[in-house]
């Protein structure tokens, strides 16, 4: 299965102690140099630094840019940011099977396109469905305190905790 994942996903798996479920759901992922940039070397000491750090040296985790100039200059025509231009340009021509991103912008495009996708949501939902979580409302809630945009009890949150059952 081909995998391209956004920052996002990797800093708030890792502040919820979540990481591992990268792991476990996806044997390979691709991040595009700017996303190792944003989550490696410019937060050391962020969430998700150390985790994706030792996800490249074990194998897992790829680092690779697009290559697919025109698309990436057509994505930042249409306002997204060099790391999202660059995660939709890398999932669109690896014709990735899964992109993992938050960002409203980035799952817009992917949209458009055609690009499946999920997101730390969509990946806390299978594990919770997969018996690898044991309360799908506390790891919401941790989330949400690590700074995570979702309502507590809004109609997504309420959402989440129906499906999970």
């Amino acid at each position: 299965m081909r995998v391209v994942a956004d920052s996002t996903p990797l800093i708030y798996l890792s502040a919820i102690s979540q990481f591992d479920l990268l792991r476990l759901y996806f044997s390979f992922v691709l991040i595009p140099n700017t996303v190792h940039e944003e989550v490696v070397r410019a937060g050391d000491e962020r969430y998700g630094a150390s985790e994706t750090r030792a996800g490249v040296e074990k194998g897992w985790i790829t680092v690779v840019d697009p290559t697919n100039n025109p698309r990436i200059a057509f994505l930042l025509d249409q306002g997204m940011t060099l790391t999202d231009a660059h995660v939709v340009a890398l999932a669109q021509e690896r014709q990735a099977d899964l992109l993992i991103a938050d960002d409203a912008t980035v799952r817009k495009q992917a949209q458009s396109l055609g690009l499946p996708l999920s997101g730390t949501l969509g990946i806390l939902l299978n594990a919770q469905r997969d018996g690898h979580l044991s309360d799908l409302k506390v790891v919401l809630d941790q989330l949400i305190a690590a700074g995570f945009y979702l309502q507590p009890n809004g109609p997504v949150y309420k959402d989440l905790l129906r499906r999970a059952l």
